[in-house]
């Protein structure tokens, strides 16, 4: 008898081992990015933006005396990078040095801006000079779910909500229960 238990007792825990790994690999794959590396927030027209970029450069414009701002929108307007600064060239401006923009990001108290800060100073500058956005139909979006979606209408990064999650109703939260 002890050994049937036994076998019972291994067997369960078998069992219980296999749907906890069937279940963390369907969570693992819902988390999944498309076609990007985990590691890659958006690719514009071939060129890689990292999520550590945007880590990075949320983090540090965070510190300056600026209205908070999240990763999503550093997002949007690294996306923006070159398409912004090809419409600032094209409008007739001369392009902006590295040197102002240190000299700018150093002023609100950012002494060693990362490359990925930068650009994403560089974007907002372009960007406030333009009369109007940029144009993005011609331009090779691809962003990581984590940050959203790419809206060609409003040209931003929107946040979705991914189909796997669903929201809870109140009688689903009470257990079904009625009073």
């Amino acid at each position: 008898m002890r050994i049937a238990a036994s076998a019972q007792s291994r067997a369960r825990r078998s069992a219980s081992v296999l749907a906890v790994a069937t279940a963390g690999a369907l969570v693992l794959s819902a988390c999944s990015s498309g076609g990007l590396s985990s590691g890659v927030a958006a690719v514009v027209d071939g060129q890689q933006i990292t999520v550590a970029d945007v880590q990075e450069a949320t983090e540090q414009f965070n510190t300056l005396p600026v209205s908070p701002t999240t990763p999503t929108d550093v997002l949007t307007l690294l996306v923006y990078g070159d398409v912004a600064e090809e419409a600032h060239r094209a409008a007739g401006n001369p392009p902006i040095p590295d040197a102002q923009l240190l000299n700018d990001l150093r002023g609100g108290g950012l002494q060693n801006p990362a490359d990925s800060t930068i650009d994403l100073y560089r974007a907002i500058n372009h960007l406030q000079m333009a009369q109007a956005l940029p144009a993005t139909e011609d331009v090779d979006i691809e962003i990581n779910p984590r940050y959203g979606a790419w809206d060609s209408t409003n040209a931003q990064v929107v946040a979705q909500t991914p189909t796997w999650i669903t929201e809870v109703t109140e009688a689903a939260a009470d257990g079904g229960a009625q009073n």
